[in-house]
């Protein structure tokens, strides 16, 4: 991404749980085309527990893939047909490694994971599971007009039972998607389903990337956020990564 960036972040356990299973990963690296920037956040599935060390390993190999391999192919003029099968053979590499620790070990570790990656004019998602990445945007030529967009799909039955994760089945196929960046100010909400479950409509207009100008003003108006859905009732962990671009 060629301009500037601003970020923010909540972690909370929400009124019920002792223990946050969720993670998050935000990492910036400067190249000579502009700033790669990747954001993930990863929901353990505490019902069949240690939810956090799923959630925390997936986050960790992620940042690892980012440097050892997504990194390299993009300075040497990697493609979106590149990245989209190196982060392929990442998920498949880790669902393995999960599913192959449950059978053996007896120890089940489930996670779901929401991955977004930015860099020049493009965006790029990988999604499993039921936490969600929006997109929001204030068009440059359109001022004033915001617009949101809810980029991933939800892989639940109504009854809230997940149809998709990572770790649980031999079967870790993700989501991939891939848009263009609009000109003007761009904002993106990666969030647990904590988060968005009691997420009130009303509350998107102030997620409005021309209504956050700084980390500082990001992180509050997250927090704002959460103090509200805690209010509400929310039981559950409630976490986001709010990340704005000026293109």
């Amino acid at each position: 991404m060629k301009g500037k960036i601003a970020y923010g972040y909540v972690w909370e356990t929400g009124n019920k749980k002792a223990v946050n299973e969720d993670s998050l990963l935000l990492r910036t690296i400067k190249t000579k085309n502009g700033s790669l920037v990747v954001g993930c956040i990863c929901d353990g599935m505490g019902g069949i527990g240690n939810g956090e060390l799923a959630s925390g390993y997936v986050a960790e190999q992620l940042e690892q893939w980012v440097l050892n391999e997504c990194l390299p192919a993009i300075r040497r003029g990697g493609t979106a047909v590149v990245i989209k099968g190196k982060g392929m053979r990442f998920f498949k590499k880790v669902n393995k490694e999960l599913f192959y620790h449950m059978k053996t070990k007896r120890f089940p570790l489930g996670t779901t994971a929401s991955v977004l990656i930015l860099y020049e004019k493009k965006g790029y998602i990988f999604h499993i599971g039921d936490s969600r990445i929006y997109g929001f945007f204030s068009y440059l030529f359109f001022k004033g007009i915001s617009l949101s967009r809810q980029f991933t799909k939800d892989h639940r039955k109504k009854t809230n039972v997940l149809t998709r994760c990572l770790g649980l089945t031999p079967d870790g196929r993700v989501d991939f998607y891939q848009f263009q960046i609009p000109k003007g100010e761009s904002g993106f909400l990666l969030c647990s389903d904590g988060f968005y479950r009691q997420f009130d409509k009303g509350l998107k207009k102030y997620l409005a990337p021309a209504r956050l100008k700084s980390n500082a003003e990001i992180e509050k108006r997250l927090k704002e956020i959460v103090k509200r859905l805690i209010q509400k009732g929310e039981r559950d962990n409630v976490s986001a990564l709010y990340v704005k671009v000026w293109r």
